[in-house]
């Protein structure tokens, strides 16, 4: 049976909501170098706030993911932002992937086109949009946080899990 990004977004939040219930609120809000002096609280608050856009645009027709509030209590509270994804994850099973919504793209002009999309197509991105944040994230854990237990798959698509199953 096929896996459908609900599925897989669900698995990836629960992957979050491990890590975050292991990492301190001091380490979630620390500096690291190898993100230019942002947080892991930061990239955590960018994966949600796309979540949030996602949301928030099913229920309005049009999808901006430009549009994020930036919310400062999701990259400071480990605890605030798990709340946020396990709210996210309780709308998961509203949202019916064929219905059509419009994304507003941006790409820096003055103008910000629109372009047809589908529920299914959004979650999509937003799946694979929290799989490069995660990889990212797993760099700062390993770097600044080895006590902090990783599943081997987190920011991993699953083309390389399936990949590294057949060729070891």
């Amino acid at each position: 049976m096929a896996m459908q990004a609900k599925e897989a977004i669900l698995l990836t939040i629960n992957q979050i909501n491990d890590l975050l219930g292991q990492i301190e609120p001091q380490e979630y809000r620390h500096p690291l170098p190898e993100f230019d002096g942002s947080t892991l609280g930061q990239h955590f608050r960018h994966i949600l706030e796309f979540f949030i856009c996602l949301e928030r645009g099913v229920s309005l027709g049009i999808v901006d993911y430009a549009s994020r509030e930036r919310n400062l209590l999701f990259e400071d509270s480990p605890g605030i932002a798990m709340a946020s994804l396990d709210a996210f994850a309780a709308s998961l099973p509203g949202m019916q992937s064929t219905v059509e919504v419009a994304l507003k793209a941006e790409f820096g002009g003055t103008e910000r086109p629109n372009y047809q999309s589908t529920v299914g197509r959004e979650l999509a991105f937003v799946y694979d949009h929290a799989i490069h944040h995660l990889a990212m994230i797993k760099i700062g854990l390993r770097c600044h946080f080895p006590h902090i237990q990783i599943d081997r798959d987190l920011g991993v698509s699953p083309s390389t899990i399936k990949a590294r199953k057949m060729f070891g």
